[in-house]
């Protein structure tokens, strides 16, 4: 046992010293987050960025790829005759190398990309094999490999002052993060069952699958561990499209341990030592609670860990060791340095091993063990290797991310001590790492990394050496030479410097390759003016000069990484040596819990305990925690089997000796080194034992599975167009619903028809009407489509149209008529009656039996009476021909303007052009009003005694209408005629018989007339006192006749208010006299009807001009032959000149909204990446979005009825047209709907871009987003999958119901479905609600511009609701 009981004498009782954190805070008192996990690296020499800010360098520096094939390519062989593998020259064990993994995974991880991404993409060559493609497994060339740039600190990068600072993740400090984490949480987990139970006594959880506690649990639970696409699968995850799941691994506390199985089997050694200790502490402390236990287990892990690295590995590692242990020195800096983590530490890649063998125990003669691979994968089945061992070696470049299967592969082990186990478990791969040479220390990289590294699915496989170069440069490091001097190191200028100053093994023509390569071409040296001038030459440089001064400045364009690697011998190089070893001082001298530090008040370890750590060394820690015994590993693992060694005297008879054919010997030697790193003597050679040296060039080997790509979009084509096939058809189905069911209506009215029919009748009836009703409906105009009635011939000839409410809708009276014209519709069930003192009637029966009863009723009844014309035409033409209401509204519009054209002599009246066309107007002058049309110009009721009076007394031809002339004649007095012609007006209007004389009754009437012309509303006992007063003020009794010479009389003391009648046409906006009476007087409304009309100020001069407050003038009331066109522009923008303002009020915050977004989304956050990622469709979506959220939410406002009523009758009404918010609501809606629309459409550019997007990319830009590691994300994940993604689809089905049963058309024939759908506009401010909830993009901003509509509508409907109660 490695751990004796003697050593462990600390008091049960004692209280427990200060133990370390778990992120690396507080290690130093004095500035506690020193060391602390996500951090800056360390910087011993300023960036060089491109722009000295934050842009990789560039510069004259060459193509990783180049550079890689050009110097680091892999021989197929070495020594002299071209004959020998090459194997490390100082038997360096691929154990050592696979070790030094871990120790860098301890103290640096800066692998993770920054969020957004940025890519730094390296230009692939063309005649590179990942530009060229491979014609056999059909892979494509690519132009370019990405490359993601490093997380950074966010607070960095803004100045030259403060450039971009790269993070380490975890902690510097030898603190056990690869098996404990760099948090209390994720420590927590390890330590948590599968059960969700604490595992007891302080262990880490073991997995239950496994016997004996061997491995860690399983990731069940799925911590964020690093879960890169396995390349060697990379065939079956672009057919299935998704890779394999992140609860396959174990858990450790590193999240890339599982990352191959040479780095994972570390990882277990140390979890299965911490178990060994803690079981150890708690059997012999049972007064320690299981947390007590944990950590002072932890304790001691850390303690080992530490001396192995920094006493046994470093030092084999480098070939010296670090200097004396001088205390712990709270002033040095831990962190990690930019030269160590850029190039540095990546000088294990010359050495590592194309695959590590799997060997047996010694009781199994060391025999090489099987892995089969990725044929065990293809489930093809192999015999035993006969010939070639190496075929099922566990190959490096294909067990990328899938570590667990050489561990728990099927194998039977030889009987041993420990009794039999039916996996393979870890021994066999340590046991063969240990037994095998790495690669030899040179420039030369094995193809497992130097072009079949991992890589994302898009780029399964890299080249880690071009890899290596570009972090450098993205990381902004100097070039090689200033890293020299940086380290105190002389800077280099030629080959034959570099050979002497760094004692290189490297090949010379190696060194002169890299030189030419990092030549800066003449033209680049011209543009410095290096190759132009020579004052010592006559001003002209000679040709060898200018190759010499290219030479030197080759030297300033190497990368720190390309410089270093080119200088190793059998160990690192003087740069990488000096790099390495001030890294590994600094972070054992600052770390205040280095296990050698004794200052403390209470020690850690004593001395003793010290002494013993000390002497523990990796081999103790293997045999303790494994079935392996001296028998079957030789004492130090960190080199192969050395000749002579006598601690290993029993592992080589019972390993090396049982099996001498399976062993190479190979001479290797080792050189003594001082602390200044030079050589102490001779080289020690000796005889090295190993394996022979895995070579793809020499010995057989499983090949690397060729380089795949993916495309991302793969996958989603279906859904995709499904969608929006859906969405199509969704949108289009709802639009023929509307037809489908004014059809199935109709057809349900056709066989209701005769129960409709019998219900009229009887309603009828029952109401006292007489005549058969008949069941149809009008036409009113192609825009208002038809209405329902019920038609009625009465006895008196008058066909009345009533609803189905029994309301009269209209009443054509076609007494005193002599003729009528019907236009019979061939091709349908219309009649339309023509009526040219109105405006024509058509009607729709709802079948040709009903519209042939109906003519027969009209042929019977006005029989003799009237003559009938009947024309018969298709429906086309006739609707065509039809005057509708509207028409006869435009004509009678024409009709005022022409009549107040003759009325106040305006030579030149605005309005429209057909004012000049002699075809309008005679059709003016041939118009005629009825009386229902007098009376709504006169605002007045038709009942009206003053509208009868008026009319009777207008309509001079008693023929029932007031023609032309006549209206002229009645206005022309009114508006400029004297008190006494108005008076003697009034006074004819009630002597009916013209015989000079009213009655005291008759002139009751009229003052009653007048009063109701006034709007006024008094009682008959009012009127009896008025009359009584006024008849008594004239000297004349209660049953007096009334002259007209007592009526001027009577009005005598009016005569001036006279000169104001009071009368007033409906629709003009006439405002107040100053006699303060309410209404205006017919002067001012007339003057007020011909200003709003015809123009402003200028006309209101021509009207003062032509007498409007004069005296009448005798002038020609021919229609006027100069009539033109004024600015038709200007009268409507006068007209409605508040709707236009707040229209375009409206449009302009509109646009501002969006203008707003687009902006910010284009160029504030142009760093967010989702830009980049979507182009501008994310900047036009946005704007968009904002847009709906604002008129969706406005429309609410254009919904509080109540409060718009209330403030109709407000001076607000001068300022905002409240008449016209329905309107207004139509208009916002539309706005809102154009918008969604671009939304929609945007949104399907945007998805169709996110989805062709890798699933790394799509994590960071959609944080809130969560999806396992091995989901690939496809555009039905985005929409069917996500809040934000159905609740959009939702909306839009939701938009289409709303708009299309909004329509015109569908109120019309489909009103009650109208109004159900927009009556469920609740649900679609949820659906906005939600749909913004899963911030996709951006935080919720719908509740900003809903909040208040909201409130003061549902303030308005609860009004209502009072209203209602009360």
């Amino acid at each position: 046992m490695a751990c004796d009981k003697h050593v462990f004498k600390l008091d049960s009782k004692s209280h427990p010293p200060e133990f370390q954190t778990f992120d690396g805070f507080y290690n130093n008192v004095f500035k506690v987050d020193l060391g602390a996990v996500d951090t800056p690296l360390l910087r011993k020499v300023s960036p060089v960025y491109e722009d000295s800010v934050y842009a990789p360098v560039k510069g004259y520096r060459k193509n990783p790829f180049e550079i890689s094939d050009a110097l680091m390519t892999r021989s197929p062989a070495c020594g002299n005759d071209g004959k020998v593998a090459c194997g490390s020259k100082t038997g360096k064990s691929a154990f050592l190398v696979f070790f030094g993994q871990q120790v860098v995974e301890e103290v640096l991880d800066a692998q993770r990309p920054g969020c957004p991404p940025e890519y730094f993409n390296i230009d692939i060559p063309k005649n590179h094999k990942f530009h060229l493609g491979n014609n056999i497994t059909g892979t494509t060339g690519k132009s370019s490999m990405p490359f993601l740039r490093s997380r950074y600190d966010y607070k960095t990068g803004h100045s030259p002052s403060n450039p971009r600072q790269q993070l380490n993740e975890i902690t510097p400090w030898i603190d056990g993060g690869l098996i404990y984490g760099t948090s209390k949480a994720w420590a927590d987990v390890l330590r948590t069952n599968k059960n969700g139970s604490l595992a007891p006594h302080g262990l880490l959880a073991s997995d239950e699958d496994y016997p004996e506690g061997l491995f860690p649990v399983q990731n069940k639970i799925r911590l964020p561990m690093a879960n890169p696409p396995p390349p060697a699968f990379h065939s079956n995850f672009i057919k299935e499209h998704h890779t394999s799941p992140v609860d396959r691994f174990f858990v450790l506390g590193n999240p890339r341990g599982n990352e191959n199985a040479f780095l994972l089997s570390f990882g277990i050694i140390l979890f299965r030592w911490h178990n060994q200790i803690a079981t150890y502490l708690s059997e012999t402390r049972k007064g320690w609670s299981g947390e007590r236990v944990f950590q002072e287990a932890r304790k001691w892990v850390i303690a080992t860990h530490q001396h192995i690295v920094a006493y046994n590995w470093l030092a084999e590692w480098l070939g010296e060791s670090l200097n004396e242990y001088p205390g712990y020195d709270p002033t040095v800096d831990p962190q990690i340095e930019q030269f160590f983590q850029t190039a540095a530490m990546r000088f294990g890649h010359t050495l590592v091993t194309p695959g590590a063998y799997m060997r047996d125990y010694a009781c199994g003669k060391c025999k090489p063990i099987s892995f089969y691979g990725l044929k065990i994968k293809n489930k093809e089945k192999f015999e035993q290797p006969s010939k070639f061992m190496s075929n099922y070696s566990v190959r490096t470049c294909n067990i990328y991310w899938r570590p667990r299967e050489p561990f728990l592969m099927p194998y039977k082990h030889c009987a041993g001590e420990k009794g039999e186990r039916t996996r393979a478990d870890i021994d066999p791969l340590l046991m063969g790492m240990a037994s095998q040479r790495c690669e030899r220390e040179d420039n030369m990289i094995v193809e497992d990394l130097r072009g079949n590294v991992f890589g994302p699915l898009e780029f399964s496989r890299r080249d880690l050496m071009a890899v290596n170069i570009q972090r450098g440069r993205d990381h902004g490091t100097p070039d090689y030479n200033t890293a020299r001097i940086a380290f105190g190191l002389p800077p280099i200028s030629s080959v034959k410097e570099y050979i002497e100053k760094t004692n290189t093994a490297t090949p010379i023509e190696i060194l002169e390759a890299m030189e030419k390569l990092h030549m800066p071409e003449l033209d680049e040296m011209e543009s410095e003016q290096a190759c132009q001038r020579d004052s010592d030459n006559d001003g002209i440089m000679s040709e060898v000069d200018c190759i010499e001064a290219r030479r030197k400045k080759a030297w300033t364009n190497i990368d720190v990484w390309t410089g270093g690697i080119l200088e190793t011998s059998d160990r690192p190089g003087p740069l990488f040596r000096s790099i390495i070893k001030d890294q590994f001082t600094r972070i054992r001298n600052a770390d205040r819990f280095w296990f050698e530090n004794t200052n403390w008040k209470t020690p850690r370890f004593t001395d003793k305990q010290i002494e013993r750590i000390k002497t523990l060394t990796i081999y103790d820690i293997l045999v303790s925690v494994t079935r392996m015994l001296k028998e079957d590993i030789q004492s130090n693992p960190f080199r192969v089997p050395v000749e002579g060694v006598e601690s290993d005297q029993e592992f080589w008879e019972k390993c090396v000796n049982a099996e001498p054919k399976l062993w190479v010997k190979s001479p290797c030697w080792k050189v003594n080194y001082d602390k200044n790193g030079d050589a102490i003597g001779n080289n020690v050679s000796s005889i090295c034992y190993h394996f022979p040296q895995l070579d793809s060039n020499y010995t057989p080997v499983e090949n690397c599975v060729e380089v795949g790509h993916y495309d991302y979009f793969s996958g989603s084509e279906v859904s995709y167009i499904l969608t929006y096939i859906f969405l199509g058809v969704v949108v289009l189905a709802i639009a023929s619903w509307v037809p489908m069911m004014v059809t199935l209506k109709q057809r349900r009215k056709g066989s209701d028809l005769v129960r409709v029919q019998k219900n009229l009748s009887r309603s009828f009836t029952i109401s006292g009407r007489v005549g058969t009703p008949y069941a149809g409906r009008e036409w009113i105009s192609s825009k208002d489509g038809t209405r329902a009635i019920a038609i009625l011939l009465t006895d008196k000839n008058c066909i009345q149209l009533y609803s189905h409410k029994n309301e009269l809708l209209r009443s054509i009276d076609l007494s005193g008529k002599e003729k009528l014209d019907i236009v019979v519709v061939s091709d349908g069930t219309h009649l339309v009656l023509k009526n040219p003192t109105e405006y024509d009637c058509v009607l729709e029966f709802d079948g040709q039996l009903i519209r042939s009863a109906f003519m027969d009723t009209i042929r019977e009844k006005l029989a003799g009476v009237i003559e009938i014309h009947e024309q018969y035409t298709a429906l086309k033409p006739a609707l065509a021909s039809a005057i509708t209401k509207h028409e006869r509204l435009s004509r009678l519009e024409n009709f005022f303007r022409i009549v107040f054209a003759q009325a106040f002599n305006i030579d030149k009246p605005s309005g429209s052009k057909n004012l000049l066309d002699p075809k309008m107007i005679r059709e003016v002058i041939n118009t005629e009003l009825t009386r229902v049309e007098f009376a709504d110009a006169l605002g007045m009721n038709t009942d009206s005694q003053f509208v009868e009076k008026m009319f009777g007394l207008v309509d001079r031809d008693r023929n029932g209408y007031i023609s032309f002339r006549e209206f002229l004649d009645m206005l022309v007095v009114f508006a400029k005629g004297t008190a006494e012609d108005k008076a003697q007006l009034m006074f004819e209007m009630y002597d009916i018989y013209r015989t000079g004389m009213l009655s005291s009754e008759e002139f009751k009437h009229m003052i009653r007339s007048m009063i109701e012309a006034a709007n006024a509303d008094v009682n008959n006992e009012d009127v009896e006192d008025l009359v009584k007063s006024m008849l008594d003020s004239a000297g004349l009794q209660r049953d007096s006749m009334v002259s007209l010479q007592d009526f001027q009389r009577i009005l005598g003391r009016y005569k001036d208010t006279l000169g104001y009648a009071q009368l007033n046409f409906r629709g003009l906006n006439v405002p107040e006299t100053k006699m303060g009476t309410g209404r205006n007087s017919l002067h001012e409304s007339a003057r007020a009807a011909v200003i709003s009309v015809y123009g402003g100020q200028d006309m209101e001069e021509s009207l003062s001009e032509s007498g409007l407050r004069g005296q009448p003038e005798e002038k020609d009331t021919s229609i006027l032959p100069n009539v033109e066109q004024k600015n038709r522009c200007r009268t409507f923008f006068e007209l409605y000149r508040l709707q236009i303002f707040w229209t375009l009020l409206f449009t302009m915050v509109v646009l501002a909204i969006f203008a707003e977004r687009a902006y910010y989304y284009s160029v504030e956050r142009e760093h967010g990446g989702l830009r980049h990622i979507a182009g501008y469709g994310v900047t036009i979506t946005r704007g968009a979005a904002s847009v709906m959220m604002f008129c969706y939410a406005l429309l609410l406002l254009t919904m509080c009825r109540n409060s718009i009523t209330n403030l109709r009758e407000t001076f607000l009404h001068r300022f905002i047209p409240f008449d016209n918010f329905v309107l207004f609501h139509k208009y916002i809606a539309y706005v809102g709907l154009i918008f969604t629309v671009i939304h929609v459409i945007g949104h399907s550019v945007n998805f169709y871009h996110i989805s062709t997007q890798t699933a790394s990319d799509l994590s960071c830009l959609f944080t809130d987003y969560f999806r396992s590691t091995h989901v690939l994300p496809k555009f039905h994940y985005w929409c069917y999958q996500t809040i934000t993604g159905i609740t959009g689809i939702l909306l839009v089905i939701h938009a289409a119901l709303i708009y299309i049963f909004s329509t015109t058309y569908a109120r019309t024939y489909v009103f009650r479905m109208f109004w159900i759908t927009h009556n469920t506009y609740p649900v679609w401010y949820i659906l906005m609600i939600l749909h913004g909830s899963g911030r996709l993009v951006q935080e919720p901003l719908f509740h900003n511009f809903l909040l208040g509509p909201l409130v003061l509508f549902v303030l308005d409907r609860l009004v209502e609701r009072l209203i209602i109660l009360k």
